[in-house]
């Protein structure tokens, strides 16, 4: 005979206690999650553009000559390269025709050309992979959140060299 005692289990305070803990956890996490997860976003938004200038520069060596970085739609000033943007060979001023490879759009951020690159959607490089405007410029990635403030500046030389680094975006 089985004494009631024996059973083996949890009782429903016992599970309702559990998940209340998990739950408390959880709120805490998802904040450090999500600040992550925008880190990561723009990581991987600055790597896409350093590969498309990277990309452009080896096919222009390859081929012997121009290759450019060009933008989707550069008709809105303060976000020119946002729309996205597309390897194309030669200097045709679209992603139209002959495109090597194409990049996504930027959602939820700004992609603008700032410096000696203000207002310009083509960055083309010659035969030796040396960027064919004459000057170095750059590129800044910030957020649309006005309450997150992560951004990234994209920068490159005359060679083609790019770096990249922090930024604090201002609304």
């Amino acid at each position: 005979m089985t004494n009631r005692l024996d059973k083996h289990g949890f009782t429903v305070v016992e599970l309702m206690v559990t998940l209340a803990i998990a739950a408390v956890l959880i709120g805490m996490a998802l904040p450090a999650l999500n600040g992550f997860v925008i880190q990561r976003t723009f990581s991987a938004k600055v790597n896409d553009f350093v590969i498309a200038v990277n990309y452009a520069r080896s096919e222009a060596a390859k081929l012997g000559g121009t290759v450019s970085v060009q933008a989707v739609d550069e008709s809105d000033g303060d976000n020119e390269w946002g729309p996205g943007y597309c390897v194309v060979v030669g200097n045709p001023g679209n992603c139209d025709g002959a495109v090597l490879r194409r990049f996504s759009p930027s959602t939820n951020m700004t992609f603008d050309a700032t410096g000696a690159f203000d207002n310009i959607g083509t960055l083309s490089f010659n035969s030796r992979g040396l960027l064919t405007l004459g000057g170095a410029g750059t590129l800044q990635l910030c957020s649309d959140d006005v309450n997150e403030n992560p951004g990234r500046v994209i920068g490159i030389s005359m060679i083609g060299r790019t770096t990249s680094s922090e930024l604090v975006c201002v609304p």
